[in-house]
């Protein structure tokens, strides 16, 4: 056919392999899908190796543009490879040489490799655009940004059982970024942008001539020969919704409408647990649910012999009757059918002006249940969290984690008790396993939900106290139970100290026995008041001194006997007044000497009969004068001499031999004077 013929289409076939000719091709592509390449080819050679195609670089050649001196290519990796049948065509079938073999292969991009890679993996502090660069990186594929900003910072994201594929789509779905493939860089290319759509090469303008067929011929120029364009009502309020643990009292909801036909505000999508930080992610993150919805309610479709027409390029449409239909667009999706001379292609298309965004479509994983990890923390740390109480944690299944503050992200603690500064505060320490859950089954939202035993953190009862519940920490302080019948115990030990703050009141009871051993000393301090009732015999045994201090009074009352006994030396020290009263007989018994010092008066009142009884000698010293005062009869007696004054004023001196001697003179004085 002529090669003035638009619609003949003259297909190539480059690699891998040689002498093939190709018998027919079918490309399906489409914005953010893989495309797939169905290629029919026949070649002399009847045994062709499977080695030698699968996995490798596949390139076919599509000649177009004026005189079809342009190439177009299509590549990938031949993913499927099948021989089929004995192709003959028109040919002497009794001639050797005439003989052709088909073969049925099928293309695809190097990008669908992932998703025969299947992973788990955890990717800290960074962006979208970053980790899906790794991930591609990693599998050897190439490509390209085009986007117009950049996508913010995930403190913690995981690709958590499913395809690298799979992975990369969400998060580019997340985004509101879109990828189609440049066939000559054979790379794939990332878009948020209409302005990341380049022209399709080497035509961009394509003629609206309806009713023509694309298997025939239709003069010079390129032409589209249907064209339709439809718009769906939609949702015209897009709701955003989370909540950010580390600003709990703020607020993050947020929303965007679109209040042109076909969109309806009275239509609301509302969404929530989407993982964002504020309110500014959340309205951005409504923007793209809301432009979502525009590219799905707006779309052009139609069949073209253009050849230049390749999915996520732009065309200039012309000649359409309806005028607002001339402008530029950028194509959706390609659906190709071509043999040697024949070419169709039907597209789908939306206006250049609005961005392409990926409907949602990838599977989230979602963990089912618990996972256990263990707390991580830097090098030879024993405890580490942060001012939330959150600790580091590594998955067993993390095959590239460090086993450090590195691990992960901080992660919160679930504890029994949380209110502001006060509540149950149990933290893991460095080594301990612990049970993970996640929040909405988000395994990027992971929350540590309990902590188990293994066998290198083995649990502090065995079975032979299968009685006993114990709260016990890494130095022993613990709380213990014991609910054995009749050996019910509480066992509390602190490793070091203990202190206990009782705000108000404090009140024990003890039914029978209590012991307090202290193996130093003892301080009680009361404020106030202090009272001990003993209901029996009450003994303090001390073995070294024994000090009391009364700042005022100080009572001792004793209702029946009160004994003290001292092995040596006893003293009382009296500042300022002292009084013993004693009711009945009092009683001194001393076993040596006896002194008693009185700076000032000495007064001696004894209701009865006093006795002064000296088992020696007995000596009374003043140091001016000494009176005795008796009311009736004063006695003094030695053996059997006596000296007898009465109150009468009689004196009478009674003794074998008198003797008076004066070293002056001795006067007698008296009314009579007698001399025996």
């Amino acid at each position: 056919m002529s090669a003035l013929q638009n619609n003949v289409a003259d297909l190539l076939w480059k690699s891998p392999g040689s002498d093939i000719t190709i018998l027919s091709m079918n490309v399906n592509q489409a914005l953010s899908e893989l495309y797939t390449i169905q290629v029919q080819i026949k070649t002399k050679d009847a045994g062709l190796s499977f080695q030698d195609f699968l996995h490798k670089d596949a390139k076919i050649v599509l000649k177009c543009g004026d005189k079809l001196s342009d190439d177009r290519p299509f590549s990938g990796i031949v993913t499927r490879f099948v021989q089929s049948s004995t192709y003959f065509g028109d040919v002497d079938t009794t001639t050797a040489s005439t003989k052709y073999y088909a073969y049925d292969v099928e293309i695809r991009p190097k990008f669908w490799l992932t998703t025969q890679r299947y992973a788990s993996k955890v990717f800290q502090k960074k962006t979208a655009k970053d980790i899906i660069s790794e991930v591609l990186g990693g599998a050897g594929v190439t490509f390209k940004w085009s986007i117009k900003g950049t996508p913010p910072e995930r403190e913690y994201c995981l690709q958590y059982e499913e395809s690298e594929f799979e992975f990369v789509s969400r998060l580019l779905e997340d985004e509101g970024i879109t990828y189609f493939f440049d066939h000559e860089a054979n790379q794939v290319v990332f878009a948020n942008d209409p302005s990341g759509h380049p022209a399709c090469k080497p035509n961009a303008k394509a003629d609206y001539y309806e009713g023509g067929s694309a298997w025939l011929y239709q003069g010079e120029d390129e032409t589209v020969h249907q064209f339709s364009y439809e718009e769906t009502i939609g949702t015209g309020k897009f709701t955003s919704n989370d909540y950010n643990y580390t600003t709990a009292q703020t607020k993050i909801k947020a929303d965007d409408t679109e209040g042109g036909v076909p969109h309806f505000p009275a239509l609301e999508i509302y969404e929530h647990t989407l993982n964002y930080p504020d309110a500014g992610a959340g309205k951005k993150i409504s923007t793209l649910r809301k432009e979502e919805m525009i590219t799905r309610s707006k779309r052009a479709r139609g069949r073209t012999s253009c050849r230049s027409f390749e999915t996520g390029h732009t065309f200039t449409l012309g000649n359409h009757f309806r005028g607002a239909w001339n402008r530029k667009w950028i194509l959706a999706s390609c659906s190709i059918t071509a043999e040697q001379g024949l070419y169709r292609c039907h597209f789908t298309a939306i206006p250049a002006d609005i961005p392409f965004r990926p409907m949602r479509v990838t599977r989230r994983p979602k963990v089912e249940g618990v996972q256990t990890a263990t707390i991580t923390g830097p090098s030879g740390s024993k405890v580490y969290l942060d001012d939330l109480g959150r600790c580091k944690i590594q998955f067993h299944w993390d095959r590239e984690g460090p086993m450090n503050d590195r691990s992960s992200m901080w992660v919160r603690v679930s504890n029994g008790y949380a209110g502001k500064d006060y509540g149950i505060q149990w933290i893991p320490r460095v080594g301990h396993e612990v049970l993970v859950s996640f929040i909405n089954g988000d395994p990027d939202r992971p929350l540590v939900s309990g902590r188990v035993y293994n066998d290198f953190n083995s649990c502090p009862l065995k079975p032979a106290n299968k009685w006993q519940n114990i709260i016990k920490t890494i130095k022993d302080n613990h709380i213990l139970f014991d609910d054995e019948d009749g050996k019910e115990l509480i066992h509390i030990r602190a490793h070091k100290d203990m202190k206990t703050l009782v705000v108000n009141d404090e009140d024990y009871d003890v039914g029978r026995h209590r012991t307090i051993k202290i193996g130093k000393n003892h301080t009680e301090k009361v404020g106030a008041d202090m009272t001990i009732t003993v209901g029996g015999n009450l003994t303090e045994k001390v073995g070294k001194n024994y000090s009391e201090s009364v700042q005022k009074n100080y009572n001792i009352t004793v209702k029946e006997n009160m004994s003290t006994t001292v092995d040596k030396n006893k003293q009382i020290d009296v500042r300022k007044n002292m009084s013993q009263n004693v009711r009945d007989n009092y009683t001194v018994d001393i076993g040596k000497d006896y002194k008693l010092k009185v700076a000032k008066k000495a007064d001696l009142n004894i209701s009865k009969t006093t006795k002064l009884t000296s088992g020696d000698n007995l000596t009374i010293n003043g140091n001016k004068k000494a009176v005795i005062n008796i009311k009736n009869q004063l006695t003094l007696k030695c053996g059997r001499a006596s000296i007898i004054m009465k109150k009468n004023g009689d004196i009478q001196l009674k003794g074998k031999v008198l003797n008076f001697k004066a070293s002056g003179n001795m006067k007698l004085k008296g009314s009579k004077i007698a001399e025996n």
